[in-house]
This record gives C-alpha cells, structure tokens and sequence, in this order.
C-alpha cells in the first residue's frame, strides 16, 4: 500500500472554511455508509470523513494514514466540532520532516 501524504498541519484552516451543507453531506454519507452512531459528531469515521472533506481528498486518504496522524486528524475534527465547549484546543505537530 502507498503512503499518502496528506498534509493535517492546514486542516484547522481547512475545517474552519466548512459550512452546515458539508456538515450535513457528510453525515448523510456516514448514514448511508451504515453509521449509526447516535450523535455523528462522536463518530471517528465521521470525524474522518469530514477531515477528507476539508482537505479536498477522499475518505481513504484519511483512513490510510498511519495510525498517530489519523489520530490527531480525527482529534482536530473533534476539537473543530467540540473544543470551544471544552476550552481545549488540539494542536498538530509537524509530522513532515
């Protein structure tokens, strides 16, 4: 399998140019894909899905990464979604070198 690179230090900029439509695209495709998980917001494939969307690649992309970065990538869409009610913020590291 080839390594994607997929660049998660411009995904906070990225997610902030979302709108309420992709929100709602995104979930409809997670319903659709099987996702029932009651509130979608908590749903790492969800959370996911929507770090594809702000990024302009496809769900695999996300998915395909190493386990650490699709981690801070899914935990940037959950603070995107939830930090201001938490007061936390996540940050990414500099994964390039």
């Amino acid at each position: 399998m080839a390594e994607t690179k997929v660049d998660i230090a411009r995904l906070k900029e990225k997610l902030e140019a979302l709108t309420g439509y992709d929100l709602e695209a995104a979930e409809l495709e997670e319903r659709a894909a099987g996702n029932m998980t009651p509130e979608i917001s908590f749903s790492k494939r969800y959370q996911a899905r929507l770090a594809a969307k702000a990024l302009g690649c496809v769900l695999s992309d996300i998915q395909s990464m190493k386990a650490s970065e699709y981690t801070m990538a899914t935990l940037m869409v959950n603070n995107f979604l939830f930090g201001s009610l938490a007061g936390n913020e996540v940050q990414p590291s500099n994964t390039e070198k």
